[in-house]
C-alpha cells in the first residue's frame, strides 16, 4: 500500500507509473486516509487521474476525492486573497512583507508541469509573512508587536512570530524572523544568511503579486522547516513534495540565472547552521520516493540517516497529528504547568534524534528558557 501510494504521487508530478495491482474499494478507502493523513490528497487525487483506466477507483470514492479536492482549491482561493490582502494592508502601514512556504509554494507547483495548476491542489493551512519596517529603526520587532497591539489583533506571541486574528477565516502569523535553531552558534549562521536574503515578486493562482524569497535562499529557509518540524512536532510527506518541487524549480532556473547561489554555496550556508547530516538524509527520501538523480541532488544521500527520517514521516504524518507514540508522552493536569509538561514531553520525543542531531536536541531545553525570558520580559524592548 506504502509502495502504491508513492506511485500516485509520482504519477501526480508528471512521471509514469503503474500500480502494483487493482485496489479493492478497502484499499482505496486506505490510500484515501493514507493521503489525507500527509495532507496529500488532492495532489494525490491527481496522480490518481493519471493512472491508466482500469486502475481507478470506483465511482463513489472517485465522487469522495473530487468534494475533497474541490474544498481544498475553495480553501487555497481563500489564503490566496488574505496573502495579497495582507500585503497590501502591511505595505500601507510601512512594513515591507515577505509570504514564506504555504502559498509561496504554489509557484513552483505551477510551475512543475505545463497546463497543470497542481498549486490549487495543495492542502493549504495558515498564511506564515515574514514583516519587517521599511525604514531602518532600532527596534524592528518592537515596532512590529507595539503595531500589532495598538491594532488590537495580537492573540499570541513567541519568539519566532505574534499570531494575530484570522483574516477572513483563515489563521495568520506574522513573522519576525523566517526561523531559528536552538543551537546559538548554529542560529547565528543562520540569521546571518537571511540578513542579506534576495527577494522577488512572482504571480501567484493568476490573481496578484507577492513578494517571496528567491529559489536558493528558499531552499535553505525551507529545508530549516522541515528539519524544525521534525524536531518540534513531526513532519510528513507534504514538506517533503514541497521540497521537492522547490529543489526542481531551483534546477530549472540555475541554468538560466547566473546570480543563484551554487550548489556548494548553498550547502556551505546548509553546513554552517548545522544541516548537513539532515540535509543528505532528506536527498535519500527525494532520491527513494520521487526519483531525482543524483545530479538534481544537493548533496550525496545518507541512507542509514533518510530511512530513519522516512520512518518517521510515515509514523507521524503531517505535523505529527497521527504519531500514535505520543499518546505515551500525553500531557496530563498534575503540580506542573501545562507549559513545563509540554516541554519535558517534548524533550523525551526529541530524544530518539539524540544520535543524529546532538546540537538541536541538547539545545532545545536551553532555547526553550531564553525564548521564554525574551517573551516574558520583553527584551524585544531593547
Amino acid at each position: 500500500m506504502i509502495e502504491d501510494f508513492f506511485s500516485i504521487l509520482q504519477a501526480a508530478i508528471g512521471k509514469s507509473v503503474r500500480l502494483s495491482h487493482s485496489l479493492s474499494d478497502d484499499e482505496w478507502q486506505e490510500m484515501f486516509e493514507l493521503a489525507q493523513k500527509q495532507a496529500l490528497l488532492g495532489i494525490a487525487f491527481e496522480g490518481v487521474k493519471k493512472l491508466p483506466q482500469e486502475y481507478w477507483p470506483k465511482g463513489g470514492m472517485v465522487l469522495k476525492w473530487t468534494m475533497a479536492t474541490e474544498a481544498i482549491k475553495h480553501r487555497n482561493r481563500q489564503t490566496t486573497d488574505v496573502c495579497l490582502r495582507l500585503t497590501e494592508i502591511m505595505s500601507k502601514e510601512g512594513f515591507d512583507i515577505c509570504i514564506l512556504k504555504g502559498q509561496a509554494n504554489h509557484v513552483y507547483y505551477d510551475r512543475l508541469i505545463d497546463g497543470v495548476s497542481l498549486g490549487m491542489q495543495r492542502v493549504c493551512g495558515d498564511v506564515d509573512a515574514w514583516i519587517w519596517p521599511k525604514e531602518k529603526i532600532l527596534h524592528p520587532v518592537k515596532s512590529i508587536i507595539d503595531y500589532c497591539q495598538r491594532k488590537n489583533i495580537l492573540l499570541s506571541l513567541c519568539h519566532l512570530h505574534a499570531e494575530v486574528k484570522p483574516i477572513g477565516g483563515v489563521p495568520v502569523e506574522i513573522h519576525f524572523r523566517p526561523s531559528f535553531l536552538n543551537a546559538p552558534w548554529r542560529n547565528r549562521s543562520f540569521q546571518k544568511v537571511f540578513k542579506v536574503a534576495v527577494f522577488e515578486n512572482a504571480k501567484i493562482d493568476d490573481i496578484g503579486i507577492v513578494k517571496k524569497l528567491r529559489v536558493d535562499y528558499d531552499l535553505i529557509f525551507q529545508m530549516n522547516h522541515i528539519f524544525r518540524h521534525l524536531l518540534d512536532e513531526g513532519v510528513g510527506m507534504r514538506q517533503v513534495l514541497d521540497f521537492y518541487v522547490l529543489l526542481k524549480e531551483y534546477n530549472k532556473e540555475q541554468s538560466e540565472l547566473s546570480e543563484l547561489m551554487s550548489r556548494s554555496e548553498i550547502m556551505f550556508h546548509i553546513c554552517a547552521c548545522g544541516m548537513k547530516r539532515f540535509a543528505s538524509a532528506l536527498m535519500f527520501v527525494l532520491k527513494d520516493i520521487f526519483d531525482m538523480s543524483n545530479d538534481e541532488l544537493l548533496c550525496a544521500v545518507s541512507e542509514q540517516h533518510g530511512a530513519f527520517l522516512l520512518d518517521e514521516m510515515m509514523a507521524a504524518g503531517n505535523f505529527g497529528h497521527y504519531d500514535e507514540r505520543m499518546k505515551t508522552l500525553e500531557v496530563r493536569k498534575g503540580k506542573l504547568s501545562y507549559q513545563l509538561q509540554k516541554a519535558q514531553r517534548r524533550f523525551k520525543r526529541n530524544l530518539r534524534f539524540l544520535t543524529s542531531y546532538p546540537e538541536e536536541v541538547i539545545c532545545e531545553p536551553f532555547a526553550r528558557v531564553y525564548h521564554f525570558v525574551w517573551r516574558k520580559f520583553g527584551l524585544y524592548r531593547y
